[in-house]
């Protein structure tokens, strides 16, 4: 079995990374500033798990890889690339072929299962930041949960699974992998206002304004979610909806120990706004609890706020930080 990590960005990177340490055989496909540096250099890999770098078998932009009967496609871009990476493999590879999501939004799954029929779910709780081409850091967190699309396991899943814990990382198979990443998208629905405000999940945390604001966000998920009767199940590392809502809502709370900066979490939609992509996933998380509020009449304002406010930042080049609590408040009171 050959690994095609398609979109080898933070997650990709960090997961082609441990599957090459293992021994496996991995081709990384991502942009060409990354391929070119790996090339020369190999893929430095710092972080909570020591620090090493690795060679891939390949790296290759999308056009330059060639497709072999064994492998299994991981595909880790950003669900706003995910029509055109299917696009093209469909051009390059037999419909057949296994696609396994590795991306936070529960939109990517039913795009793939449009041009493909073996369509897996993976759900993540696995902390990166891509740094500069030739290096990513693995923050904390190894889990990745596996399933069939929509739901089920087979053989392939235990395989993958086998293929992931011997590489280091902590593989699960389930049954209802679905279940497992809307309860990620509820937890990932903090990114756009730790992007706002430019802080780490640590300062966030910590920050007594911030935290009842986070609050609102994941109940407006809670409400939404629960009169659509949609199954949540918790990551292990993660906490469940409810407990994460009380906890932000406790008046009292301990601080968490902050990091050294180079080991801070800071969310993807925090590197995608100080990297000025001019682009963020904030419609494909708080979008889609806005999405689904719509036609159950459930209100969603501070969600939609967010993803309106996250756009025109990406649009507009704006840095993580731009704005703080009480401007999103004020925003929310000028809405009625």
């Amino acid at each position: 079995m050959r690994f095609i990590i398609v979109g080898a960005g933070a997650v990709g990177s960090v997961v082609g990374s441990h599957l090459t340490k293992a021994g496996a055989q991995v081709v990384l496909v991502g942009d060409p500033p990354h391929i070119e540096k790996i090339r020369r250099h190999g893929l430095a890999l710092p972080g909570k798990y020591g620090e090493f770098v690795t060679r891939p078998s390949t790296c290759a932009s999308l056009g330059e890889w060639r497709y072999q009967p064994d492998d299994v496609i991981f595909l880790a871009v950003k669900t706003y690339d995910t029509p055109v990476a299917l696009e093209q493999l469909k051009a390059k590879v037999p419909t057949d072929t296994p696609i396994f999501c590795l991306q936070n939004t529960v939109s990517n799954e039913p795009l793939a299962a449009q041009h493909f029929p073996r369509v897996y779910g993976v759900a993540l709780h696995l902390g990166a930041r891509f740094i500069f081409p030739g290096e990513v850091s693995h923050l904390g967190g190894n889990t990745l949960v596996v399933g069939c699309y929509p739901r089920g396991q087979d053989d392939l899943t235990d395989t993958v699974v086998t293929a992931l814990n011997s590489a280091g990382l902590h593989g699960v198979n389930t049954d209802d992998v679905m279940a497992y990443k809307w309860a990620k998208l509820c937890i990932n629905l903090l990114n756009s206002p730790m992007a706002i405000f430019g802080l780490s999940g640590e300062e966030a945390w910590n920050d007594g304004e911030v935290r009842p604001f986070l609050a609102d966000i994941l109940d407006e998920a809670r409400q939404v979610l629960g009169k659509a009767e949609i199954p949540l199940k918790t990551l292990p590392g993660d906490q469940p909806l409810t407990e994460m809502i009380a906890a932000f809502r406790r008046p009292a709370f301990t601080p968490r120990p902050l990091s050294e900066q180079a080991l801070r979490v800071y969310p993807s939609m925090w590197q995608d706004l100080h990297c000025r992509r001019g682009r963020t996933e904030a419609r494909y998380l708080n979008g889609k609890i806005v999405e689904l509020g719509q036609p159950m009449a459930v209100p969603t304002p501070v969600n939609a706020l967010l993803v309106q406010v996250v756009d025109r930042m990406a649009e507009r080049r704006e840095l993580p930080g731009a704005y703080a609590v009480a401007d999103l408040r004020r925003m929310l009171g000028a809405r009625g």
